[in-house]
């Protein structure tokens, strides 16, 4: 059922990538073949099977991916060999497997390999930036290895992600032509043993030309929402299931004499990229043909730097509205689309470097959508299309891409006003457990990690503060608090939470304070993430709101790490914007400090029947 023909041309396979069930592999590629040959054979101990592709040549390394939950234990990607050229991929599975539900699709010159038909997504999209509050797929089970590789430095080099986006900038992207603040070592790809990735992304080089940088991995980029914070003034943004190779990380590089980029593991699975500038307002990350590789681009310095090697034509669009609340617009282009999405207060610009033939009247049409009519469209030099949308601020975005690239889809969500104003959440069924004795409290950030900073002052410094005033009033109600950190260090995600197992936490409650780009955010949050936390949330937040005279934002069901790996009920509070002049002036105040840790305990003692 593998078998379609033998192939005379060479197909270029650029990325694997994974759905979010595991049960679905894409082997993308952007060359044209008429034809391709795929072999199958099933082998045991351990029981897999494997499939030769003939005539292909992998542009990335040799890599293998584990998986816990699923029944797909491990899948492996590498050039069986180069004389005849042959691609083979290798899918072990436990006893659960069943070969016969194995199907091969072939879309355009990619390979599906679905193991459950009825999983197979009708549009093959998968989501590639997201607003903070938007819905996100993590790959948190999902481990990545790169094999170990024998070679000399050119030969290494050659195995390193090859991108087929900006023939130019590839060449241009070389050592020679890096600046680095420090010796730049040898990128040697990990030992499979070394090096494991709960993630479906691995960054493993970047490269500078021209004040601009290219991020490059291994696997499928996804993108939050950026954001600028100042002193000194930053450019920032995160990339969710996203793991960085220990040989980058937090490595400085020189864009220009006042200007670097580097890039952390900021979670386990969550890598942050930061960029200062005076300029980080003229920064966007622009997406490959493959998304196997992000270039970070300022505005001004695009000029004279090609970002593709081919055009597509706008093939259909359309604009629909869904309901009251969310639009959405889809574009499919004849080829790869090379392109950016950029939000600003009151608009969104998506910029199709590559693209041509959007036609304003045939899209009118076929609207159907109000928010989307005020639409409007400027050329990009040399040949592209700018599309710029009207949003409010309070619009949020989902940003979708299909597998071959050739799909863009846009989901505008716009809160209807009585969502945005509503006060009070609604009354909480009250849980009482009148045996919680310990409590823990976790202090946000901290150390070296100061969190969101304005004018001078930390994050670290006012949730410290809280939450040491938080552990007086409950300590005086008898509990056992213990506390994550009570003094200016650094403690990691993963120590917070082993604290908390290790010492059999009842109640867990983390403290943190907001921020935005703009100064015109504000307000109060509280997010949790487990079943059992939803009814201490949302009682904890009630009593929040009620005694802070600031916007109630809400309860948010959200996968911070503290919140997602602890057993117990937890949930995590934003206490307001230190981005905001007003209320950050406020939250400097004893009497708001005071009035945030009083009202935490009374949701608290409120949700165990003690009040």
């Amino acid at each position: 059922m593998f078998s379609l023909a033998k192939a005379d041309e060479i197909l270029k396979i650029n990325a694997i990538n994974f759905d979010n069930s595991d049960n679905i592999i894409f082997l993308t590629s952007t060359t044209k073949v008429m034809y391709i040959n795929v072999k199958s054979m099933k082998l045991s101990n351990p029981d897999r099977i494997s499939f030769d592709i003939d005539n292909a040549i992998l542009t990335t390394p040799n890599s293998s991916w584990t998986f816990k939950n699923s029944v797909i234990k491990q899948v492996k990607l590498s050039q069986f060999t180069t004389n005849p050229n042959v691609v083979r991929m290798v899918i072990t599975y436990n006893k659960n497997f069943n070969v016969n539900k194995l199907k091969l699709y072939r879309i355009d010159n990619n390979l599906v390999f679905v193991y459950d038909k009825k999983l197979f997504p009708q549009n093959n999209l998968r989501s590639i930036y997201n607003d903070e509050k938007s819905s996100v797929n993590y790959y948190e089970y999902t481990q990545i290895t790169e094999d170990e590789k024998k070679s000399d430095t050119k030969e290494q080099s050659s195995n390193l992600v090859k991108s087929p986006e900006a023939i130019e900038i590839q060449k241009a992207f070389n050592a020679k032509g890096q600046l680095v603040r420090q010796q730049q070592p040898e990128i040697n790809i990990s030992n499979q043993k070394s090096e494991k990735l709960k993630s479906n992304f691995h960054v493993n080089r970047i490269d500078v030309k021209r004040g601009n940088a290219l991020i490059r991995g291994i696997g499928s980029i996804s993108v939050e929402s950026p954001f600028i914070v100042t002193n000194p003034t930053r450019f920032v943004f995160d990339m969710p299931n996203t793991y960085v190779a220990p040989e980058i990380r937090n490595k400085e590089y020189v864009l220009s004499e006042k200007e670097t980029i580097k890039i952390g593991q900021f979670e386990p699975t969550k890598a942050r990229v930061v960029v200062t500038s005076e300029d980080a307002e003229k920064f966007r990350p622009i997406y490959s043909y493959d998304s196997q590789s992000i270039f970070l681009a300022h505005d001004e310095r695009l000029l004279g730097m090609k970002l593709f090697d081919k055009t597509s034509a706008i093939y259909t669009y359309s604009a629909k509205k869904i309901d009251n609340t969310k639009d959405v617009l889809q574009f499919v282009f004849t080829e790869p689309v090379v392109h950016s999405i950029k939000k600003f207060s009151n608009r969104v610009e998506l910029n199709l470097y590559n693209s041509s033939g959007f036609n304003h009247d045939a899209y009118k049409k076929n609207l159907n959508s109000e928010v989307l009519s005020k639409l409007r469209t400027e050329q990009l030099s040399p040949s592209g299309i700018k599309v710029i949308i009207p949003i409010k601020k309070t619009t949020e975005l989902n940003y979708q891409e299909s597998f071959d690239n050739k799909q863009l889809k846009l989901t505008v969500y716009t809160p209807k006003e009585e969502e945005i104003n509503q006060s009070k959440p609604s009354p909480a069924v009250i849980t009482r457990n009148p045996n919680v004795k310990t409590i823990v409290i976790d202090a946000g950030h901290g150390g070296s990690d100061v969190g969101a900073t304005r004018e001078g002052y930390y994050e670290k410094d006012i949730t410290l503060d809280i939450a040491q005033r938080l552990e007086k009033i409950l300590k005086k109600k008898g509990f056992n608090i213990l506390m994550t950190r009570d003094n200016d260090v650094y403690v990691s995600l993963q120590d917070r939470v082993k604290y908390t197992e290790d010492n059999k936490g009842d109640l867990f409650v983390s403290i943190h304070v907001n921020s935005s780009v703009t100064p015109e955010g504000n307000g109060l949050e509280t997010h949790y993430y487990t079943p059992q936390s939803y009814d201490f949330a949302q009682i904890v937040h009630k009593e929040f709101v009620s005694a802070i005279n600031s916007k109630d934002r809400g309860l948010f069901k959200s996968k911070f790490y503290v919140i997602n790996h602890t057993t117990c009920p937890s949930i995590l509070v934003e206490t307001g914007f230190i981005s905001n002049p007003e209320e950050r002036k406020e939250l400097l105040t004893s009497a708001r400090k005071q009035k945030t840790a009083e009202a935490i305990a009374k949701g608290i003692l409120k949700y165990l029947g003690k009040d």
